[in-house]
């Protein structure tokens, strides 16, 4: 079997203000640029960046964990467009790595949102390798289900880098759900297969997730619609986490998106008038 991708939901179009991002894990995107980052997650005005791009053996540190680039959360970019909120990630860590601790080896993490930027964690998105759910790896809820009122499972570390039991590691760094309400259901897309010639170190293997979420669920689980916050992804082990701000949020009036209808709709009925009185 050649398929190198794994995906879930359509593709989604997004605003004529930028190049428009579609949530299908096509590695055209993540071309890279002189900067060494992704050719259409490219930072400026309008999308966010957390940059940090490691490299190393099992021993390697990151933060606040170990595991070198088998582990690292490289690149976490954010935008908004046509009325959702669009997310890519780079990492080195392979989205189907067994969650299985006994043999120290920790699964892909759950996208966390926290809108008070205050470690409340409001929304989370699921990722959950759907086709093995049960081959030990999360169980709950469905993969790309957007859940509110969310409740977490934390990593292996406290606030000092220090390796700690579950009951005293850093609340900051949720890993996976374990409760919530589903509202929605996110779009999303990652790649199975590593990829070199990206970022910092291009002999190492990268794998990338896309997803996009509706404004509107964002918003029913508590964001006020405008405001900047933070989403925040790691593994199961939160051997390395990763946060990116999302630029503000500007959704376009309907009255200024009717505008150029109403001008077209008074030149027409002014050239009537003209036409009528000849």
């Amino acid at each position: 079997m050649k398929k190198t991708l794994a995906f879930c939901c359509a593709a989604l179009l997004g605003s004529p203000a930028m190049a428009a991002l579609v949530v299908d894990g096509n590695l055209a995107d993540w071309g890279v640029t002189r900067s060494g980052v992704a050719s259409n997650w490219t930072p400026n005005t309008g999308i966010s960046a957390k940059i940090e791009d490691q490299t190393g053996g099992a021993n390697t540190l990151l933060s606040p964990g170990y595991g070198g680039q088998a582990y690292d959360a490289e690149a976490f970019y954010a935008t908004f467009q046509g009325g959702k909120l669009y997310l890519g990630l780079a990492t080195g860590h392979n989205p189907l790595t067994v969650n299985n601790p006994t043999n120290n080896s920790y699964g892909a993490g759950d996208f966390a949102f926290d809108f008070g930027k205050n470690g409340s964690f409001d929304l989370g998105v699921n990722f959950k390798y759907a086709t093995n759910a049960n081959g030990g790896r999360e169980t709950f809820g469905v993969q790309a289900g957007v859940y509110a009122n969310p409740t977490w499972t934390y990593g292996l570390w406290n606030a000092a880098g220090a390796q700690v039991s579950l009951a005293n590691a850093d609340r900051n760094h949720p890993t996976s759900l374990t409760g919530g309400t589903l509202i929605g259901n996110a779009a999303l897309a990652y790649t199975t297969v590593g990829q070199n010639n990206y970022g910092q170190y291009r002999n190492d293997l990268h794998y990338f997730y896309e997803l996009s979420v509706d404004a509107s669920l964002l918003q029913a689980a508590g964001w006020d619609g405008h405001s900047p916050f933070s989403v925040h992804w790691t593994q199961n082990c939160a051997n390395d986490s990763i946060w990116v701000d999302t630029p503000a949020y500007v959704p376009e009036p309907v009255s200024l998106a009717l505008m150029p209808l109403g001008l077209l709709g008074l030149a027409a009925t002014r050239r009537k008038k003209k036409t009528a009185k000849v």
